[in-house]
């Protein structure tokens, strides 16, 4: 696998944007998955999600939805000997995709570079009968980000910062947090909240040295809801008799720096550990949506420009 992943060039995305939208890139890619393995399916759901192969001019070459190696090998394989078939002069395209990107309009252009941009990463905490070493789900393991501009991240300390000073996490930045990120996406994917029954986050500062702004965060979150939706990839469950009920609850611990110099944090750690419950479509918890722990380490976003991913519900947000 390795061997013949080097012959390609890597590239990943989120797959509902690129299937749905018209920027240039998403009719590329809706260009050439039709011609693979869900090509033109509409039931049970209108889904591109895979692996493709293509040539730089959009030309199909091969695709799988597979986690097999052996599976994903002979795909490869396919794929690499269609490549050498296509004459040199058909495998590009006729202009420079770099002098078309102001026409594309991604999420990550939002990204708040003078604001706060961490990312928040989330699992199981061990419990007696969890799922067995082997088990993916035992391992699993997932992240989305949080973003808050320059004059919101502001807000996220005491306007005057002595030593002992305290402050409250404006409501709206507190559940922001809460109800986009405290959420059971460890196995996949899942929504987030419409308003929390507890977001409090208060920030203490502990120490002033210089510029910065040593401070420590403490908090609680519960989010949670009851209704009906679809949860084992079958809208039929939604006309059960009792209605279904999800949630999150935590305790949180976490220490920052903030330098009044340059106006941002320039570090951030904070923990968010508690119980959920509940299940949904996507998020793999049909035979474990009992109250079980779950964690949460939110930390600076890297400095790598390749790394930065919107938030899932950044439409949530109001920018």
């Amino acid at each position: 696998m390795q061997k013949l992943a080097r012959k390609f060039i890597p590239a990943t995305d989120e797959v509902w944007r690129l299937q749905n939208r018209s920027d240039l890139e998403c009719r590329f890619f809706q260009g050439f998955s039709e011609g693979g393995h869900y090509g033109g399916r509409s039931r049970p759901t209108s889904t591109r999600q895979g692996i493709y192969c293509c040539t730089p001019a959009g030309r199909f070459l091969g695709s799988i939805n597979t986690s097999r190696p052996a599976a994903m090998a002979n795909m490869l394989k396919a794929a690499l000997a269609k490549w050498r078939a296509i004459p040199q002069e058909k495998r590009l395209l006729a202009y420079d995709p770099a002098t078309r990107v102001a026409q594309i309009q991604r999420a990550e252009r939002r990204y708040p570079k003078d604001g706060l941009a961490v990312r928040v990463y989330s699992r199981d905490l061990a419990r007696p009968g969890r799922p067995a070493p082997n088990d993916w789900r035992g391992r699993a393991w997932n992240v989305d980000s949080l973003w808050f501009h320059q004059a919101e991240a502001a807000r996220l300390l005491p306007a005057d910062p002595k030593a002992g000073a305290s402050h409250a996490w404006p409501a709206a930045l507190a559940q922001r947090l809460v109800c986009r990120n405290l959420v059971d996406n460890v196995r996949g994917q899942t929504n987030g909240y419409r308003r929390p029954r507890v977001a409090e986050i208060t920030t203490t500062v502990t120490a002033v040295r210089g510029s910065i702004v040593h401070l420590t965060l403490r908090g609680r979150s519960e989010a949670s809801t009851t209704g009906r939706w679809p949860t084992d990839g079958d809208v039929a469950d939604m006309q059960r008799g009792d209605p279904w009920a999800r949630g999150v609850r935590t305790t949180m611990y976490g220490e920052a720096e903030y330098d009044r110099k340059a106006g941002r944090f320039v570090r951030f750690e904070l923990v968010a550990a508690g119980t959920r419950w509940g299940r949904t479509r996507y998020n793999f918890r049909q035979d474990d949506d009992r109250e079980a722990p779950i964690a949460f380490a939110i930390v600076l976003d890297p400095k790598d420009l390749s790394r930065r991913v919107a938030p899932a519900e950044l439409g949530a947000y109001g920018w």
